[in-house]
């Protein structure tokens, strides 16, 4: 394994950027997607790392040369725009290995463009071929007593009996303001892999929902639309989940719930327990 950044990458201001977003990743200070650019979420990240007392520094060389290992091409497959169509697979899978790559190196897949220019065609990418990636870390994060959900700032905190801030993790809320929750809620259900009931009536906007007569059972996989978790809440429909879209977390585009990204939703979902409360607060 190599710790040299790619010799290709000319921006070395971008490097230290994602340099920092992968090293307040790994303490569970989330910047959402790893991309090199300094943003609002990358930001938040910092501060809630800085209240916690943690002085979070860029590590030196916090890149790697990755091999593609035996199997991780096998979930891969085209993902069907129509719902009906989703409806009839057995998964939803990762629809392309740069989806899928992006997704387990928590990064913006441009960001795998500008990391490895050298590969011009991702498609052709085989078991054994090697690409650019951070080096991330596995820690587990420890249990939480709250969580807390700000909905001005479009991002969940999880904290300490001493209300230390324990980690955090940006973003997306109810697109209409009268969705949006607001008091004391608690955690009722975890769920790995859920499935999804996809119901046409709260679909309007989608011109295919006025075509189904009947809730569609979705399964599961990294681009169900409540994506590998589900930690669903005191209040019928309501939850904090996962998505297959991570680059749009911090977007108030949901109809209800909080999305994470995938892998934000999974490190959550280790720091709560049943009965755990949610506070949500403007």
């Amino acid at each position: 394994m190599s710790t040299r950044p790619p010799a290709e990458a000319k921006s070395s201001d971008r490097l230290e950027t994602a340099g920092l977003q992968i090293a307040l990743d790994d303490e569970g200070f989330s910047p959402g997607v790893i991309d090199g650019w300094i943003g609002e979420k990358t930001i938040l990240a910092a501060r809630f790392a800085h209240e916690a007392g943690r002085d979070i520094k860029p590590s030196g060389q916090p890149w790697q040369t990755w091999k593609i290992p035996v199997g991780f091409l096998e979930d891969i497959a085209p993902v069907p725009e129509s719902w009906l169509a989703r409806s009839k697979l057995d998964r939803l899978s990762y629809g392309t290995i740069r989806e899928k790559l992006a997704e387990r190196f928590h990064v913006a897949e441009e960001f795998l463009y500008f990391l490895n220019p050298n590969i011009k065609d991702w498609s052709r990418l085989q078991e054994g071929n090697s690409i650019q990636a951070p080096i991330l870390s596995s820690k587990r994060l420890p249990q939480a007593d709250q969580i807390q959900i700000s909905l001005s700032q479009k991002v969940i905190v999880a904290y300490d009996a001493e209300k230390r801030p324990l980690a955090s993790f940006p973003c997306s809320i109810a697109a209409k303001k009268e969705k949006r929750l607001a008091g004391q809620l608690e955690v009722r259900v975890l769920a790995s892999n859920p499935d999804y009931l996809f119901d046409p009536a709260m679909f309007v906007e989608v011109p295919e929902a006025a075509t189904i007569k009947s809730k569609l059972m979705i399964s599961p996989g990294p681009n169900n639309p409540v994506g590998e978790m589900w930690i669903g809440l005191n209040l019928k429909g309501y939850g904090i989940h996962g998505t297959p879209l991570p680059e749009d977390i911090g977007k108030t585009e949901s109809h209800g719930c909080f999305r994470l990204t995938n892998w934000d939703a999974r490190r959550l979902a280790a720091m709560v327990r049943i009965g755990m409360p949610v506070m949500i607060e403007e």
